[in-house]
């Protein structure tokens, strides 16, 4: 079943890249570069996170050739306990923006130290694929993750509804925006089991006690979380930033003695940003 679906999502994408192309009047005048410095309040990945708060700031470098070929690098430094430098993902990819369609299609490997205590750690690499369609009422979104973790792979799916107000003129700058979001995701969660068995070696004090019937669970489909996002944003010139608080609610977590409670949390994450 899952080697199927992959081979959908590989169609899917295929199509994707060949509808986008087929017609270049959308297209980039010229390459692009960006270079970014994010910041997020407590770190966590499809509603899981650690049971202790934990911010890291993301510095990141992109690379966008005409087409809509890029490739995305980002790093991650720990601002709790043991801060320190965790590791880096590279992403090569394909993006595109026709008419009211958008979407990427993505392959992320991570490359994070063992004694890491991020979320995602354990995975080693993952598929992605988005699709959003933007229109004057609500902007509806689908994407699509395949994870290679350390216990296992998932397959998770999420959708969502956006809308963009803008509180500026249109093509005026500087534009200022908010664009609140409302998501659902799905899938199994092996990438968290595998955070969870292995935390007594990124961990000094204290570990998660983790049974088979946990691992059992992982590897069931369960939604995974709803997710409310309030992103403010301002554009000028090569200049934008992004401050986005986040409600996220977890649901069907896998059960463990110290782990992560249910009830949901707040963070925020914030961006500045320089395009070339």
């Amino acid at each position: 079943m899952i080697k199927k679906t992959i081979l959908l999502l590989s169609f899917i994408s295929s199509f994707v890249i060949a509808y986008s192309q087929a017609d270049s009047s959308d297209a980039k005048e010229k390459n692009s570069f960006r270079i970014g410095l994010g910041f997020v309040s407590n770190q966590n990945f499809e509603g899981r996170t650690d049971s202790l708060n934990m911010p890291v700031l993301i510095p990141s470098a992109k690379w966008e050739n005409i087409s809509g070929f890029y490739v995305n690098t980002k790093g991650y430094v720990s601002l709790s306990g043991k801060s320190g430098f965790d590791g880096v993902s590279i992403e090569p990819g394909y993006e595109f923006d026709k008419n009211h369609w958008n979407g990427n299609i993505g392959l992320i490997k991570n490359f994070i130290k063992d004694s890491s205590n991020r979320i995602i750690a354990p995975i080693k690499a993952s598929h992605e694929f988005y699709l959003s369609y933007d229109n004057k009422i609500l902007s509806p979104n689908v994407g699509s993750e395949y994870v290679f973790s350390k216990e296992g792979n998932d397959l998770i799916f999420y959708g969502g509804v956006s809308k963009k107000i803008l509180f500026t003129k249109h093509d005026k700058e500087p534009e200022i925006s908010f664009e609140p979001a409302l998501s659902v995701s799905g899938g199994s969660q092996t990438f968290y089991y595998s955070f969870l068995k292995h935390n007594t070696i990124r961990r000094k004090k204290g570990s998660y006690a983790v049974s088979s019937d946990s691992q059992k669970q992982s590897g069931q489909f369960d939604l995974l979380d709803t997710e409310i996002e309030l992103p403010f944003s301002v554009s000028e010139g090569k200049f934008e930033g992004t401050v986005k608080p986040v409600i996220e609610s977890p649901l069907n977590i896998v059960a463990a003695n110290g782990g992560q409670s249910s009830k949901s949390f707040f963070y925020i994450s914030a961006e500045v940003a320089l395009n070339f």
